[in-house]
């Protein structure tokens, strides 16, 4: 564990040459370290502030300071447990120092360090508080990814439903304009029939494209690149006309591929949508697509589907 993951320990030392010491030692182990004057302040940078651990000297800890340290512990979310480390006066047990013992046990779980102390021992106990807080900011991010990760299956399975119910009276205006197709009309009139055709059609894709998009993202299938494009710009079409952004396409390659088209349709949702934000207020997208040969032998794989491990 060193400086590189951004973590550093606070120190609360405030009598003697303590603090001094203390942060040469690491910083020659190349661990962070912010000395402080109380532990009211450590406090206020702790809950403020992503922090490694907290050394703290026992003499900074009076009764007043160990009940407000316990309720801002105690007040931690639950996959925070910060690692306190209390530098304690060496020698025999005395009545103070059981007494101080006693107060400390409603700050939970702390380590011990009794003075004086070797250098590489402070090191090696400050590493390993460090490391176990490292993983718990390593949980946060994982919990805060599969909440994310839920929020949108659920935001997945609305809109599949919503597109669900717009489909069937969709299938009902589409037969209604059959029929009036064949109709005697006007220029007029079958310039905008026309128009409404063109229109309910984009609908019913964008329609079906977002059922797909909740149906199939474990499902592996064959397509080609250049349709899974397509029905990507598709949703964006109105966007883009809007914007008077141009798309360009240069598709070299219709061949069908294996693969899960629903999570791939969804690597391209955020590449045209990147380059929609990046484009607006007019500006041209040139989407490409061809062939690629293997990254190891240079030429073009034989089957549709080449594993992962071949890639690596």
């Amino acid at each position: 564990m060193t400086a590189d993951n951004g973590l550093h320990v606070l120190l609360v030392t405030p009598t003697g040459r303590d603090a001094t010491l203390l942060q040469k030692a690491l910083n020659v182990a190349d661990v962070q370290s912010k000395v402080l004057k109380d532990v009211a302040t450590a406090i206020g940078e702790f809950q403020t502030r992503d922090v490694g651990a907290l050394l703290v000297a026992e003499e900074a800890l009076g009764r007043e300071e160990i009940t407000l340290l316990a309720s801002a512990l105690a007040g931690q979310p639950a996959w925070s447990v910060l690692p306190v480390l209390i530098l304690t006066m060496g020698g025999k047990a005395t009545v103070q120092s059981r007494r101080q013992e006693r107060q400390q046990l409603s700050l939970g779980s702390t380590t011990l360090l009794e003075r004086p102390i070797r250098a590489a021992t402070l090191v090696s106990s400050i590493r390993a508080a460090l490391h176990a807080r490292d993983r718990q900011y390593q949980r946060r991010l994982s919990e805060a990814a599969l909440r994310q990760s839920e929020k949108l299956a659920v935001v997945g399975r609305l809109a599949a439903s919503i597109a669900h119910e717009i489909n069937n009276p969709l299938e009902a205006v589409t037969n209604l304009l059959y029929l009036l197709n064949g109709t005697p009309l006007n220029t007029q009139q079958q310039g905008y029939l026309d128009t409404a055709q063109q229109e309910l059609a984009r609908v019913s894709e964008i329609a079906k494209n977002t059922l797909t998009f909740n149906r199939q993202r474990d499902v592996i299938g064959q397509a080609s690149i250049s349709a899974l494009l397509d029905s990507v710009l598709l949703l964006y079409h109105g966007r883009l006309a809007g914007s008077n952004t141009v798309v360009q396409h240069r598709y070299r390659n219709a061949a069908p591929f294996t693969f899960y088209p629903g999570e791939l349709r969804q690597v391209f949702v955020n590449l045209i949508g990147n380059a929609f934000d990046a484009t607006r207020g007019g500006g041209r997208i040139l989407v490409r697509e061809r062939a690629a040969t293997h990254p190891r032998t240079g030429q073009w794989p034989a089957r549709s589907f080449v594993p992962l491990e071949e890639l690596v």
